[in-house]
């Protein structure tokens, strides 16, 4: 399995750009994946430089209703005119952050909703033998104090985003299984759980935010907070590539306890599992 990652806060060289966003192509079993989209087309352009031609995607995800995650949405369905693209029932609902400006809307591009490439999904779906959906998150240890500033709306008020809107998407190729987590508004430690619990054990690898910095407030997680989560990790058999939402900060704290069982991706980095 080959993991390129498209888009992400920071590039591995001058020859990428980056933003705001994360996204990751996909090679295994013969098939093309595209998990997210980043903030902007940008990530086209990345593909681009990769020699990846995003037109051959096979089937496209979208991780939660952000923006950074989905701003590309659009760009990827001018580009690729087949794949079906599965997101979560809810991850059209308007998403809200209370940034120092005032509370401001960083969810999907309502014109997109009822686009019919769209797969509207919940709860567990087995995409294909090889393939599985999940957003039925229970648990509620180390989940980020960072959400608390990031609402959805209900009943015309803002109220705390309950993060129903984000899936996780597990990629099997011969004995090796990975674990892709988007932001992991919900914890990556209990997004763990549930995908050792569908897998039968820890997946190989995990890769993708652990939402531990916070672009609205500009503040990472306490210390002791990452810590936390660093030592639940650290009971796993998992080795981690994380990046974007995690921070540089909370990245250090996490190599502390994880050492060489985590690595940092940034826009242009390959991978092979």
């Amino acid at each position: 399995m080959r993991i390129f990652t498209l888009m992400e806060d920071t590039a591995c060289a001058s020859d990428f750009v980056c933003e705001h966003g994360l996204s990751f192509y996909i090679e295994a079993n013969g098939q093309k994946l595209l998990f997210d989209m980043g903030q902007t087309d940008l990530f086209l352009k990345n593909a681009e430089t990769l020699g990846i031609d995003l037109s051959a995607v096979d089937t496209a995800f979208v991780s939660h209703g952000h923006y950074d995650h989905g701003g590309g949405l659009a760009a990827f369905l001018e580009i690729n005119d087949h794949a079906p693209v599965y997101l979560h029932e809810k991850a059209f609902d308007r998403h809200f952050s209370h940034k120092p400006e005032g509370i401001k809307d960083i969810g999907l591009d309502a014109a997109l909703a009822e686009n019919p490439r769209l797969r509207r999904v919940s709860g567990v779906l087995q995409v294909s033998d090889t393939l599985t959906l999940f957003s039925d998150i229970t648990g509620e240890d180390c989940v980020p104090t960072g959400n608390r500033s990031l609402y959805e709306r209900e009943n015309g008020e803002y109220v705390p985003d309950r993060f129903i809107h984000e899936q996780s998407l597990i990629v099997r190729e011969g004995d090796k299984a990975v674990l892709f987590t988007g932001c992991a508004h919900r914890g990556v430690v209990n997004i763990c759980v549930r995908a050792k619990a569908l897998l039968g054990r820890d997946p190989d690898v995990v890769i993708g935010g652990m939402h531990l910095f916070s672009p609205s407030t500009g503040k990472s997680e306490p210390d002791e907070n990452i810590r936390a989560v660093a030592e639940r990790l650290a009971q796993t058999d998992s080795r981690y590539y994380t990046c974007h939402c995690t921070g540089p900060h909370a990245y250090d704290v996490l190599r502390e306890t994880l050492g060489a069982r985590i690595a940092f991706l940034s826009a242009g980095s390959i991978i092979e599992v």
